[in-house]
């Protein structure tokens, strides 16, 4: 509703403010065509220098210029603040005074052109007006005289649990913001600069001065200069750095680089380097880095900043152990001969799960990926045990994520039953086969209450994916033939839990072939442990045994739909699975290749060690495709790491995190629902109108006959 309010109170200054325009020049004409022509070129030309592209433009022919003119004289930036559901004084007196000024100026027009000696006057008036109100621009274009965040959670302000992680500081942290200066900026990032250094600015408020930061300029021109010349032959000119030079070099081997952008030049689209990252120190450890900053990421800054200190300032680093299978890569032979004949290394497995991998540690997490085997077992030390797509776990691999949820730690599952193969047939039709994932933890996790269901799970929420047909040439070209299948499910905003900090705000998920999970409610108040669903299906969602394939009958909808829960968090103090039974043996060894050594033996099949039992958590959801590679994005990527950061850190990073615009879908209609609004938007809006006016010429010719036999009585006609 904030940014709904915001965009119409935008919309109408800026109504006013062209109209106020066409007010200004319907004085000096006295045709109203050439006043509508007049004002829509002026309102048209004032809209296109608000534009980076026309900005851009002007700066390759005269350089600062397409700048200057954006800044005093465009609208757009003032308008898409509103539009974001931000009211900011600078932004409502830009509209106000420039409307005020052209109404003034219309007035006086009128007032005094059939005056002798008029044009001087009004001339000087125009000069003045035109005067105050660009100096007011100029004025405020780089500063904010206030605002006012509309949006729900205020996504626009310093949020409480930023506020706390500031405030909780026992040291200084120091900032640096290494930039390249506003001259030598490309046009759309000249900036990029104020949007950052406000942003820190509020920060540093926010921490009462724990918090500190410096601009540090850097050219990119020097380093990439450096570079040409240690690259360079005999030849070569060696030259004495400048000091400036020498920053450069330093920051270069640091870690902070130029990385290039899209730049207009001389009426030529080209490619400059730019510096735009920051750095975070506290106290004597390494400076974080957040490279390549651009203006899209500024709204996620207060997240990424407050992330890494919070990660700096605990005593030790959070720490993740990732369990997730590798996939066996089935190379041609001829592709292999081409690897051979290259030099490379035939890869023998691909890693679906790379980016799980990528994005902890790029969120500056401490990730030890294993594969819980014998040779690869849990560290002694981690906070959360992440376990995505199990298959086929054994007696010993159950007990060591037991042993995890008994000792305190948190941990998530993502467990997939099944996957299908597409296979388009000849006659257009779809072949689609079923592939067992047999992750064997239902054994384990039923112990606490929960099991991830075996049945085929479909939805009324459905997305279209693309099959690409064996040899169909029209598909390859194309991208492949569509497909919607009631298995692609969506899960939106609306079927997800409000009140938890996880799932509160995110956008939709791709719920790739999942399951619904079955909570033993009794089981768990009996265990001492509560359950908490975050995310349903749809209330039209249904459920058929599986099948070794996927039938019509199957997908064919359920006329009585039912909500299922896909993902629950269940916290407490976990039983102990295995109470008074020896700690299972990891299974033999594979033997080892000839010519290998042996693979070693188990060093840990005496007496397990005692452990204290202590409350964690464990989050259960039945889908591991939504974090494969292919579909790692948008709302799945949110999902992931708001897990991971909820059960390990708290819910300060979620919440900031999910402070930033997301999108709202609406689960899919029934088709009752769209004959309602088929008929409220088609027959009863547009009837409604038609109703209205007629009544209102009915009421109008009933006035104007009244107003006549009332004329025509007192004139005694």
């Amino acid at each position: 509703t904030g940014a709904i309010i915001g965009g119409y109170l935008g919309t109408l200054l800026l109504g006013a403010f062209f109209l106020s325009i066409g007010i200004f020049f319907s004085g000096f004409c006295r045709d109203q065509i050439v006043a509508f022509v007049v004002t829509l070129l002026v309102c048209f030309i004032l809209f296109l220098l608000g534009t980076n592209f026309i900005a851009s433009y002007i700066d390759g022919f005269v350089p600062g210029l397409g700048s200057m003119l954006s800044a005093i004289l465009g609208f757009m930036d003032h308008y898409t603040t509103f539009t974001r559901g931000v009211i900011d004084v600078a932004d409502l007196l830009f509209f106000v005074a420039w409307t005020v000024l052209f109404i003034v100026l219309n007035i006086m027009f009128i007032e005094v052109r059939n005056r002798p000696g008029a044009r001087f006057t009004f001339g000087s008036a125009l000069v003045l007006c035109a005067g105050i109100g660009l100096a007011l621009n100029w004025l405020v274009n780089d500063t904010s005289l206030g605002r006012k965040d509309l949006t729900q959670d205020q996504i626009y302000t310093v949020s409480p649990a930023t506020q706390k992680i500031l405030a909780g500081l026992d040291s200084q942290v120091h900032v640096k913001l290494y930039i390249t200066p506003v001259g030598e900026m490309p046009t759309v990032l000249k900036q990029l600069e104020r949007d950052i250094t406000d942003k820190l600015a509020e920060l540093q408020i926010e921490s009462g001065g724990k918090l500190d930061f410096t601009p540090v300029y850097l050219k990119a021109a020097n380093v990439l200069a450096d570079q040409a010349d240690l690259l360079g032959g005999p030849d070569s000119e060696k030259k004495e750095k400048t000091e400036s030079e020498a920053i450069e070099k330093r920051m270069f081997d640091k870690g902070v680089k130029p990385f290039m952008v899209q730049a207009m030049v001389d009426e030529e689209v080209t490619q400059k380097p730019v510096y735009s990252t920051i750095g975070i120190g506290f106290k004597a450890g390494e400076e974080e880095l957040i490279p390549n900053i651009m203006p899209e990421m500024v709204p996620e800054l207060e997240y990424r900043i407050a992330s890494i200190v919070h990660k700096m300032t605990r005593k030790d680093p959070p720490r993740v152990a990732l369990v997730a299978p590798k996939e066996a890569v089935n190379i041609p032979p001829q592709m292999r001969q081409l690897y051979a004949q290259m030099g490379q290394a035939i890869p023998e497995q691909e890693d679906p799960y790379e980016y799980v991998q990528q994005i902890l540690e790029y969120e500056k997490y401490k990730v030890e990926r294993v594969d819980l085997t014998q040779t690869s077992k849990l560290p002694d030390e981690y906070d959360t045990l992440v376990v995505i797509n199990p298959r086929e776990l054994n007696e010993r691999q159950k007990w060591e994520i037991n042993r995890a949820l008994v000792s305190g730690k948190s941990v998530i599952l993502a467990v997939q039953n099944y996957t299908w193969d597409y296979r388009p047939l000849p006659d257009g039709r779809l072949s689609v086969s079923k592939n067992d994932e047999n992750p064997g933890i239902n054994d384990l996790i039923k112990n606490y209450g929960v099991e991830v269901d075996e049945d085929f799970l479909m939805d009324k929420n459905q997305v279209t994916l693309s099959v690409r047909g064996g040899n169909d040439l029209l598909s390859a070209l194309t991208g492949g033939q569509p497909y919607k299948l009631p298995t692609q499910m969506l899960i939106n905003n609306s079927t997800m839990d409000k009140e938890t900090s996880i799932t509160s705000r995110l956008s939709t998920i791709f719920y790739l072939w999942g399951t619904a999970l079955k909570l033993n409610e009794d089981e768990m108040k009996k265990l001492g442990l509560t359950s908490k669903v975050l995310i349903t299906s749809t209330d039209g969602a249904w459920k058929t045994p599986p099948t070794p394939s996927l039938t019509q009958a199957a997908i064919t909808p359920s006329p009585t739909g039912e909500k299922y829960p896909l993902m629950a968090m269940i916290s407490g103090t976990f039983p102990d699975a295995f109470k008074d039974k020896p700690r299972p043996a990891w299974p033999p060894a594979e033997p080892a290749m000839p010519g290998m050594p042996p693979p070693p033996p188990a060093d840990d099949e005496g007496p397990a060690p005692a452990i204290t039992p202590a409350p964690g958590k464990l989050i259960v959801m039945g889908c591991s495709q939504m974090f494969h590679k292919n579909f790692m994005q948008a709302g799945n990527l949110d999902l992931f790491l708001n897990c991971v950061d909820g059960v390990t850190l708290g819910d300060d990073l979620v919440s900031i995190r999910s402070r930033k615009p997301i999108d709202r879908t609406i689960d899919k209609p029934s088709d009752n629902q769209r004959r309602v609004w088929k008929f409220v938007n088609y027959a009863l809006m547009n009837g409604g109108i038609a109703i209205a006016g007629v009544a209102i010429a009915a009421a109008r010719r009933r006035s104007r006959n009244a107003y006549t036999m009332s004329y025509a009585a007192n004139r005694g006609e």
